[in-house]
């Protein structure tokens, strides 16, 4: 089915289409929706949810010159809790090792380790696959230890198994359950998306798809997606990534450094990082720093 639209007559709308649903959550007229699925889905009272800072996923002003440029959806809650939401269209090699080590380096850069700005840093995976095979609509995971022990609670990853959202076997929320149907939609017409969501809380997020099926920057954005979503799933399969890989070995580096003055332990800090115990205990020894052992 060709997703490509000249015109909101046209105009077939995924709502897990990057430009889609970044533009959706971001956006003012959603945001009690958005609070309250998140309030279900953490242990964040609503009323401080509704308080949060929403960031990220404005269209880019070249977006056809520059891609990858888009950011993420972050939401930080009293300057104490960031959240991190991301949808997952389809699955590429590493993909969430990649997003929780982008989760750990983006805060603790933030954060300038020890400083304990964030209390809990939770991304949440909104899922168009079932990579873990699951029946459950909803996974949760902790980093635990070898004996099955929750690690840390500084990080939480949330995934919605969106083909799961109607499993009568489990109990989920009315507000998540309504917010994992609409996103599990198939690219539909906007009348149609009327028709089906008029009696509920949803209809603010069609009523916001019908202004964005109005916008020829949006569209453009939305078919710039479409047109290079092969062509991103081969960027991350088929390792033409060097340079960024580079970057990001560069920064893995830095952090170790300031983790290891800090006086971080060797273990945590391959967590983190993704460096080897070589790597670390080198620059540990470069840098004349005493750190807690294995």
């Amino acid at each position: 089915m060709n997703h490509y639209a000249s015109s909101s007559e046209e105009f077939l709308f995924d709502p897990m289409n990057d430009a889609a649903f970044k533009s959706l959550i971001r956006a003012e007229e959603t945001r009690d929706v958005v609070t309250g699925v998140l309030s279900d889905l953490t242990p964040i009272p609503e009323e401080v949810m509704k308080e949060s800072q929403f960031t990220g996923g404005e269209v880019p002003k070249d977006i056809l010159k520059e891609k990858g440029m888009v950011s993420d959806i972050v939401v930080r809650v009293q300057d104490k809790n960031k959240i991190i939401i991301e949808a997952n269209r389809q699955y590429s090699e590493n993909m969430f090792d990649k997003n929780a080590s982008y989760v750990f380096k983006n805060s603790y850069m933030e954060s300038n380790v020890g400083s304990n700005l964030y209390h809990s840093i939770i991304i949440i995976n909104v899922d168009g696959f079932n990579h873990f095979h699951t029946e459950k609509p909803i996974l949760i995971f902790n980093i635990r230890d070898e004996d099955g022990h929750v690690e840390t609670e500084l990080y939480t990853s949330i995934h919605l198994v969106l083909e799961n959202f109607d499993n009568p076997k489990y109990t989920i929320s009315e507000r998540v359950r309504n917010f994992m149907e609409f996103f599990q939609n198939k690219p539909d017409t906007i009348a149609n998306l009327k028709e089906k969501y008029k009696d509920g809380e949803m209809m603010a997020f069609v009523n916001k798809a019908e202004e964005l099926s109005k916008s020829t920057e949006f569209i453009n954005y939305y078919n710039y997606e479409e047109n290079h979503e092969s062509e991103k799933m081969d960027f991350y399969n088929t390792g033409k990534h060097e340079g960024k890989l580079e970057g990001q070995q560069q920064r893995s580096i830095e952090i170790a450094k300031n983790m290891l003055e800090k006086g971080c332990d060797i273990p945590f800090i391959k967590d983190i990082t993704g460096l080897s115990t070589e790597e670390i205990n080198h620059l540990k020894e470069s840098s004349n720093v005493v750190t807690k052992e294995e």
